[in-house]
């Protein structure tokens, strides 16, 4: 499955610079105006994962491939952009189609980057985007129940989140039942889409002031309007020094990193914004590889597991049709277990191995080899 990730934000507040910081390339134009960003910019970005070399290893295999979320770098978004103002109605129609938003909000002074009101003002620029993306909403939403075919239980659902919505609420806010939200799950609302904000500094407060800059961030977030304060979380970001940081090579990086106190790259956005994301959309990864004689396959691959979970047959099918039309059974271990012994053998062996049939609900670090017949 993919998952994926809008980058979201004003003009010229970071978020392409941002973009091929987490990418670790230069893949997005960054320039000092508004609307550099026309077409989206996607790349798949890894998923840090500390075992997954250590199953590899015990696998045997000689490659090992990580999960991946997709990153889309999409247009500032100005006022009236729910009703096309700048690019609005292409930034809307692709932010639809992400599981979870990622809101860039400006928070450093540089006379050098032009801000489209003229001064940087983080509550008001958040909130902005957080008023264009439920007026979008709203809208969307009054298009639906004009349409006979919108009835039934659809109809009520939005009805509810119609009237939460002319309240201020965000759809996240209302309190809708997982039902509800598979009801009007095909209207891609933006507001009922799980939003993590990062707040992008400059180097000097993002090395060196970090403590006084999360105090401030906590108070943004206590007067941004629109924003759930129950579910929205944020991060701290540098977008710029970061960007520059991930085009050094590994030795230069690390020197570089150390010189200036920054214990290591796990402090950067690369790694830190797929956890969240992971963690936010209660991701879970299982793996496939172990097990497999090496003549068929020399690769580990990591899996995403979504929180509604995939069967032990729903994953054969990830891998080929004829796995799962063959399937037999699933030999199971647990990641954390296996990557104890030399060999997965060594694992299976020991007992550590189990089998399960083509209804088990796969599990977080579940290593799954896959019997089936041709």
């Amino acid at each position: 499955m993919k998952i994926r990730c809008g980058l979201i934000g004003m003009p010229n507040v970071g978020k392409s610079t941002l973009f091929n910081a987490i990418a670790q390339k230069s893949l997005a134009l960054a320039k000092n105006f508004p609307f550099c960003t026309i077409e989206p910019n996607i790349t798949p970005i890894p998923i840090p994962d500390p075992i997954l070399q250590q199953v590899a290893a015990v696998g045997q295999k000689s490659k090992a491939l990580p999960a991946t979320i997709t990153l889309i770098d999409v247009a500032g978004l100005v006022r009236g952009a729910n009703r096309g103002e700048g690019l609005g109605n292409k930034f809307l129609a692709t932010v639809r189609e992400c599981d979870i938003i990622i809101h860039v909000v400006r928070n450093y002074e540089d006379d050098d980057v032009v801000h489209v009101n003229g001064q940087v003002d983080p509550v008001a620029d958040a909130e902005v985007v957080n008023l264009e993306l439920l007026l979008a909403d709203l809208s969307h939403i009054e298009r639906r129940l004009e349409r006979a075919t919108c009835i039934d239980e659809e109809r009520n659902v939005l009805l509810k989140v119609q009237k939460g919505l002319e309240d201020g609420l965000n759809a996240r806010s209302i309190g809708l039942s997982c039902e509800e939200k598979r009801l009007i799950k095909s209207m891609g609302l933006l507001t009922l889409k799980p939003v993590l904000y990062a707040f992008n500094t400059d180097e000097v407060d993002f090395i060196l002031n970090k403590e006084e800059i999360i105090d401030q961030a906590e108070n943004f977030m206590s007067r941004i309007g629109y924003c759930d304060r129950q579910t929205d979380l944020y991060t701290l970001v540098s977008a710029k020094f970061e960007s520059q940081v991930a085009l050094m090579n590994i030795d230069e990086r690390l020197s570089y990193l150390e010189s200036i106190g920054v214990e290591c790259t796990t402090q950067m956005s690369h790694h830190t914004l797929p956890l969240l994301v992971k963690d936010i959309l209660s991701l879970s990864l299982a793996y496939t590889g172990p097990g497999v004689p090496l003549e068929r396959s020399q690769t580990t691959k990591t899996h995403i597991i979504e929180p509604r979970g995939v069967t032990a047959i729903g994953l054969a099918g990830k891998l080929h049709g004829d796995i799962e039309r063959g399937f037999i059974h699933a030999e199971v271990v647990d990641a954390r277990d296996m990557i104890k012994y030399a060999s997965y053998n060594a694992a299976k062996e020991d007992g550590k191995v189990r089998m399960e049939g083509k209804d088990y609900s796969v599990q977080d670090n579940d290593v799954v080899l896959i019997k089936w017949k041709k």
